[in-house]
């Protein structure tokens, strides 16, 4: 059996949607697979189905932000979560919020040293609740400030 357990889609900071992820891992001879976007399972309800049709054993998962006794960020992977639970929802809510301002001051600092990025960009270029660092990267290329997402 093989299995990737750590998959990321557009409803984080991923590139395929849950549909072409789940035909991604079919062609690539994969028998299981967890979606873990940061944040959020809400890619998992759109991926269920596609899975389904493949033969593919899905696993609920996420990708939570969570921080040490000393302050440093770490993440967490989740597995086998209940998508109705509303303590979960609640929580990953907060996390949402808490990487939407991330974004923000991030953009304010790009701003104050001279980039004039606008933070529209980077929400429409996520277009998701668990927007991060590779969204900047990809606005900043987008934009013409940057030539790769490595070099932002």
């Amino acid at each position: 059996m093989y299995a990737d357990l750590h998959l990321h889609t557009r409803f984080s900071d991923g590139t395929f949607g849950p549909e072409e992820l789940a035909a991604a891992a079919s062609n690539h001879g994969l028998n299981a697979i967890a979606l873990t976007d940061h944040d959020t399972i809400e890619g998992c309800t759109h991926m269920e189905a596609p899975c389904q049709e493949l033969g593919i054993r899905f696993i609920t998962g996420c990708e939570f932000t969570a921080a040490t006794p000393a302050g440093d960020e770490i993440h967490i992977l989740g597995y086998c979560l209940n998508p109705g639970c509303e303590a979960l929802l609640d929580r990953l809510s907060h996390y949402q919020q808490v990487r939407q301002d991330r974004v923000l001051s991030m953009v304010a600092r790009l701003n104050e040293a001279g980039v004039p990025l606008s933070v529209d960009v980077v929400w429409k270029l996520a277009g998701c609740k668990s927007p991060g660092r590779p969204h900047i990267a990809r606005a900043l290329v987008q934009e013409g400030f940057c030539s790769s997402p490595d070099e932002a």
